[in-house]
C-alpha cells in the first residue's frame, strides 16, 4: 500500500462527504524481536502493521478515529465513519483549525540500514553473547532475560491545507536483566540501550552496568527515616523529569489548571544550574523525527534556561487557544485528539565528576533504581517513589545497599533551593539525555517510620 496515496484519498474522501477540514496520518511498521534466557535464545518474532488516524472537522464538530489497515480501501471506510461521528458530535468552542502548514526538519541518524533490513543471525548472535557475559564478570550473576527489538517505520501525513509529507525511521532496543545471588540474598537489575541506530551501542557497557548494580545492591535493606542528601543517577533523574516536570510544561495541563507552572512563564522555578531543552530534531534519539504527529516540523527549544521557564510545549490545538504557534510537540494516543508532549529531553551537564560529588556527601543515598514515581502528583509537584536499588553513603564511602525506602518532597524546592551538584557525566535513558544530580533535603521514610517494607 502506498502511504502517500492513501493520505490523499482519505483527505479527498472526507471533503467530498462535507468535511470542512480533514487530516490523515498513516504509520507502517515492520518489527522484529529476539529474546533469550539462561537456556539460550527462546523466540524470534516478526510482524508488519499499518495504522491510520484521521481527524475530520465539520465547522467546530470534531471526530478523531483510528484503525488498522489491511487494504487501501480501508482508509475510505475509516473516513466515512469519522464524518458520521463528527456530524453527531457536540461543537468544541476552542477549535480553530488543523495546522495550516506542514513541513519537515532535517535530521541525521534516525535510519540505520542494519535495522531497516536486519540480518537476523547478527542480532541473534548479540543476544547469545549477552547471555554469557554476566557470568564472565562474576559467577554470582545469572541472566533472567536478554533481547533485542528492531523496528522500521514509515510515516505519512497530509491535510486539507497541505500536500502529504513522509519520512522513515528505525528504532533499536537492547535490554538485559541479570540476577546476583550471594550470602543468602539476591538482587536483580535491568539495563538497556534505545536509539534509532547502533552508532553508540556498546553491549559490554550495558551488561556491565546491570551486573555491577545487581552485585552492589545485594543484602539491601531500609535505612533510618530522616532527611537525606540524595544522588539521583541519570536513569532515576530522567524518570523524575518524566513523571513531574514534563507534565507540568504541557500546555494542555497548564490550560486545564493542572500544572503548578501555570502563570509562571519567565519566572525562575528551578535552580540556575539547570537548563532543560526539548529537541525533536536531535540526532540518534528515540523521540526524533522531521515532524510531529500532526505534521509540524520539530525543532530545538529551551524549556528552562538556567532555571527560568521559557516556554510550554504546544500542539496546534493548545497553541491556538493561547494565540501561539505549535512547538512541534503533537503526539497521538489511540483514537483521541493530539496532545502536546516531550520529544527528547536534554539537561545540560555540570562540570564536576560524579565521583567527586559522591565524596562530598557526608551522609546520603545514591539511587540507581526506583518504582512508583509515576504515582507522584504532577499537579502539586510532590515527588513520591520507592527506592529499589540504592547505596548508603557516609563520609563519602559506601556503607550498605538500600531498598524499600520511600523518597518524597516538593520537586520544585528540591530542584531549585536544594540542588547541590550536577555531574559532568551524562547518559542516554531512552529519549532523555541527562546527567546525575545531587540534592539535599529529601525526606526518606524507612525504618522507624511506622511503614512496613
Amino acid at each position: 500500500m502506498d502511504l502517500i496515496d492513501m493520505v490523499v484519498k482519505g483527505v479527498r474522501k472526507a471533503e467530498q462527504l462535507g468535511a470542512s477540514e480533514a487530516e490523515v496520518y498513516i504509520v507502517r511498521e515492520y518489527s522484529t524481536s529476539i529474546t533469550g534466557d539462561s537456556r539460550g535464545v527462546e523466540s524470534i518474532l516478526s510482524g508488519e502493521s499499518i495504522s491510520a488516524f484521521v481527524r475530520v472537522v465539520i465547522g467546530k464538530r470534531l471526530s478523531v478515529q483510528g484503525a488498522m489497515m489491511s487494504k487501501p480501501s480501508d482508509i475510505e471506510t475509516l473516513v466515512e465513519n469519522a464524518v458520521k461521528i463528527a456530524r453527531a458530535s457536540p461543537e468544541d468552542p476552542n477549535w480553530v483549525s488543523l495546522p495550516k502548514r506542514i513541513s519537515s526538519s532535517q535530521i541525521m541518524d534516525i535510519v540505520d540500514e542494519r535495522v531497516k533490513s536486519p540480518d537476523i543471525e547478527f542480532y541473534t548472535q548479540i543476544v547469545k553473547e549477552a547471555l554469557g557475559k554476566p557470568s564472565e564478570i562474576s559467577r554470582n550473576v545469572l541472566v533472567n532475560q536478554a533481547g533485542v527489538s528492531l523496528s522500521f517505520s514509515e510515516r505519512a501525513i497530509g491535510n486539507s491545507y497541505s500536500s502529504p509529507i513522509s519520512y522513515e525511521k528505525t528504532d533499536f532496543v537492547f535490554g538485559i536483566e541479570v540476577k546476583a545471588v550471594g550470602e543468602g540474598s539476591e538482587s536483580s537489575f535491568h539495563s538497556y540501550y534505545n536509539a534509532p541506530t547502533l552508532k553508540e551501542f556498546k553491549m559490554d557497557k550495558v551488561v556491565e552496568e546491570a551486573t555491577k548494580i545487581a552485585l552492589s545492591t545485594l543484602k539491601a535493606k531500609p535505612v533510618e527515616t530522616g532527611v537525606y542528601k540524595v544522588v539521583f543517577t541519570p536513569r532515576v533523574f530522567a524518570s523524575i523529569l518524566q513523571a513531574l516536570i514534563v507534565p507540568a510544561v504541557r500546555a494542555d495541563m497548564v490550560q486545564k489548571k493542572r500544572s503548578p507552572l501555570a502563570n509562571k512563564l519567565f519566572s525562575e522555578v528551578l535552580s540556575q544550574q539547570l537548563t532543560v531543552i526539548d529537541d525533536g530534531a536531535a540526532p540518534n534519539m528515540p523521540g526524533s523525527g522531521p515532524f510531529d504527529d500532526e505534521g509540524v516540523a520539530t525543532k530545538r527549544k529551551t524549556v528552562f534556561d538556567r532555571g527560568v521557564l521559557r516556554t510550554y510545549l504546544y500542539d496546534t490545538y493548545t497553541a491556538n487557544i493561547d494565540g501561539r504557534e505549535s512547538t512541534g510537540n503533537a503526539r497521538r494516543s489511540g483514537s483521541s485528539n493530539t496532545f502536546p508532549d516531550a520529544t527528547n529531553i536534554i539537561v545540560l551537564p555540570g562540570t564536576e565528576p560524579l565521583d567527586s560529588i559522591i565524596r562530598d556527601v557526608r551522609r546520603g543515598i545514591i539511587v540507581y533504581g526506583t518504582i512508583g514515581e509515576w504515582l507522584s502528583n504532577a499537579v502539586s509537584g510532590f515527588l513520591n517513589a520507592t527506592v529499589t536499588h540504592g547505596l548508603l553513603i557516609e563520609g563519602g564511602e559506601i556503607k550498605q545497599a538500600v531498598k524499600g525506602v520511600v523518597i518524597s518532597g516538593d520537586i520544585y524546592k528540591i530542584l531549585k533551593d536544594n540542588l547541590i551538584g550536577i555531574s559532568k557525566e551524562f547518559d542516554a535513558v531512552s529519549n532523555y539525555l541527562v546527567p546525575a544530580i545531587a540534592v539535599d533535603g529529601v525526606t526518606v521514610a524507612g525504618e522507624g517510620s511506622g511503614q512496613r517494607f
